[in-house]
């Protein structure tokens, strides 16, 4: 039986499932959580918000079933400032014994909230289609929130939706039964966690065509040896009727998170997630004959603590679903528009002015060797591209559509549409069609001046301009870049659609407050008579992308008009506010505690740039805040004073 398995880069995981328009099917919407404020139960570790839901009837066919939890700062608090686990669970009674069963259907990681305004919002994303036939009637969701940290001073406001994407299921579900659910020691030499890997044999029913395994599963704790399970990685094996199905690390990497800034270690790699981020459902489909029994077993790399005590752990939540045999032979679904997009969680790859990104999943039977794909801007003639390749039942693949997405207007609608899987028939038209919001690209002058300061970091940081044929207009490479040196180069274009990308290979951008001695750099732009064009922030992890515009017969996007620095945000004895403005401005800053107190006022006239230094030398070891108001703006800016005890 040859297994089919789902696994794409975080960024695209995350939101493979959500989009700006909705499919061509009709979508049922069903609240559970409605900005509900979440806060920690020290006491506990954990706080449970459960409601009572109505979800559609038993008989109602849905083709997939979506989850948006939208997170929120709540009104007159903080964000939450760790990253900790929150779960919603399915609460439903067990139709043998009439108790209450708890399925978790998605897990996430909350980030670290400090540094988020009011107007912040971030929708996170999962497919929970595998749960579809037990998300009918009246039923239990239960959205908990894990943690220690105050519950007075900061939390999260939440929404909670559950998405019903109408149509015939690509299976008929039959049942999901637990496999292995729990918090699993690893490392320990008198607890091994193979003791709760254990091997699960599995029976088909005379119905079943399809075995799929759902994995989520996250490492957490840091022990003395290895920084287990949350900082090292290990390997995890996968078998079926022992055969080695994927030999893996558990591990990802954070520093493209779409959550970012933030306030934390956001940008350090993790045991299969990072803060402020979805944990993706592994899934493993095997095609099987009716009756017949199967063997399942996980196996993690073997690893015992020798160096203190152990502390490591595994959370895992897996089901297995039994279906019937899929409907169809050949069915191609368009499952995401990545870029062109205003999803969240594709922010870091938008906007585009050329090369749409699209994903799309094989719902046939059929390996899917080819589809045609017809896209475009609303109101313009369709681009074809047919797409050939070895797509499996169950995979998807990103694709990378040729052309140009240029637009006159601030919002437009793109469009893609699938046809002809294989060259035959598509058997389910319904989820062929979608389309997504476009922000068009800004438009720069065709002449400016790329200012790189590279931090003290060596060999890290590269830039590079491209066009839309990928040709390398302007770079720099690492080697190119001396440490701690600000870079002036001057780039001239011809109209056309451009992207830079700044790379940093060690993925804590050109600032980080962990990083405090590798000091501060940054990249902005500048016209010819030196007014700001653009600032990109230096807490930026592994890249910048910004793609733009050259185009002398339209007008220029209105210029980022100031440039607000403050290094470093964790001061031993004082840190430097930098400012820069395209206009002279009267700046009024306020320091103050958390709370209010005010500590120190200060006020700078008619500057368009400077450095001012802010003196916390006569301060305890706190948090503070800093209020700077300009022009009819104000930004607050969070220090944290940790020096004394160093």
């Amino acid at each position: 039986m040859k297994p089919y398995r789902i696994h794409l880069p975080v960024f695209v995981l995350a939101a493979m499932v959500s989009f700006s328009m909705a499919h061509a099917q009709d979508t049922t919407r069903i609240l559970s959580h409605n900005h509900i404020k979440v806060v920690t139960d020290p006491s506990k570790g954990e706080n449970a918000y459960p409601a009572t839901v109505n979800f559609p009837k038993a008989d109602a066919q849905f083709r997939k079933v979506n989850l948006k939890v939208t997170f929120e700062c709540p009104d007159n608090l903080s964000c939450g400032e760790w990253d900790y686990i929150d779960y919603v669970n399915l609460i439903t009674k067990d139709p043998a014994t009439g108790k209450d069963i708890k399925y978790e259907i998605a897990r996430l990681i909350t980030p670290y909230g400090r540094f988020f305004g009011t107007k912040w919002a971030f929708t996170f994303v999962a497919d929970i289609s595998e749960f579809a036939s037990m998300l009918r009637n009246q039923a239990t969701i239960e959205y908990i929130h894990s943690g220690y940290e105050s519950n007075i001073t900061c939390g999260w406001k939440i929404t909670v939706k559950f998405e019903f994407v109408s149509g015939p299921p690509v299976a008929n579900i039959l049942s999901v039964l637990p496999m292995w659910n729990g918090s699993f020691p690893y490392g320990d030499s008198t607890n091994d966690i193979e003791k709760y890997l254990d091997v699960k044999k599995v029976t088909a029913t005379e119905k079943t065509g399809l075995m799929r395994l759902r994995i989520i599963q996250t490492g957490h704790g840091m022990d003395n040896q290895d920084g287990c399970a949350e900082f090292c990685s290990k390997y995890r094996d996968i078998y079926f009727d022992k055969q080695l199905v994927e030999h893996r690390d558990i591990w990802m990497e954070c520093g493209t998170n779409p959550v970012y800034p933030q306030a934390g270690t956001w940008v350090y790699d993790r045991a299969n997630w990072c803060p402020g981020c979805m944990v993706n459902p592994e899934n493993y489909n095997f095609l099987v004959k009716p009756g017949s029994t199967h063997e399942f077993n996980i196996d993690m790399q073997p690893y015992k603590v020798k160096k203190g005590k152990p502390s490591a752990n595994y959370v895992f939540s897996s089901f297995l679903v039994m279906y019937e045999k899929p409907r169809a032979a050949n069915d191609a679904a368009i499952e995401a528009i990545i870029a062109p997009s205003t999803d969240d969680n594709f922010s870091r790859l938008n906007p585009v002015g050329y090369q749409p990104r699209i994903l799309v999943k094989n719902n046939g039977i059929n390996t899917l060797k080819s589809v045609r794909i017809e896209y475009g801007l609303r109101g313009e003639k369709a681009n074809g591209y047919v797409w050939t390749g070895n797509l499996e039942f169950g995979k998807i693949v990103e694709i990378s559509l040729p052309g140009l997405v240029q637009t006159t207007k601030i919002k437009d609608l793109f469009s893609v549409t699938l046809s002809k899987p294989n060259n035959k028939a598509d058997e389910y038209t319904g989820d062929n069609k979608m389309s997504s919001t476009v922000i068009a690209p800004p438009i720069y002058p065709n002449k400016f001046v790329l200012y790189c300061k590279t931090n003290k970091d060596t060999a890290q940081t590269a830039w590079k301009i491209t066009d839309a044929m990928g040709k390398v207009w302007y770079q720099k490479k690492e080697a190119d870049l001396k440490s701690n040196t600000e870079y002036k180069d001057t780039i001239s274009l011809p109209k056309g659609e451009y992207q830079l990308l700044v790379t940093d290979t060690a993925g804590d951008g050109l600032e980080f407050w962990a990083n405090p001695k590798a000091g501060m750099g940054y990249v902005k732009l500048v016209n010819p008579n030196g007014k700001l064009i653009k600032y990109f922030g230096s807490d930026f992890g592994s890249e910048i992308r910004q793609s733009f515009t050259v185009d002398s017969n339209r007008p220029l996007t209105p210029f980022q008009d100031a440039m607000v620095l403050v290094y470093p945000h964790r001061p031993t004895l004082n840190t430097t506010l930098m400012l820069a403005f395209n206009e002279p401005q009267t700046v009024k800053a306020r320091l103050t505690t958390p709370e209010g107190k005010l500590l120190q006022e200060m006020a700078w006239y008619d500057i368009t740039q400077g450095n001012f230094l802010i003196d916390l030398s006569n301060y305890p070891d706190a948090i503070y805040m800093l209020e700077l108001k300009y022009g009819d703006k104000t930004e607050n800016i969070r220090l944290k004073k940790a020096g004394r005890n160093r």
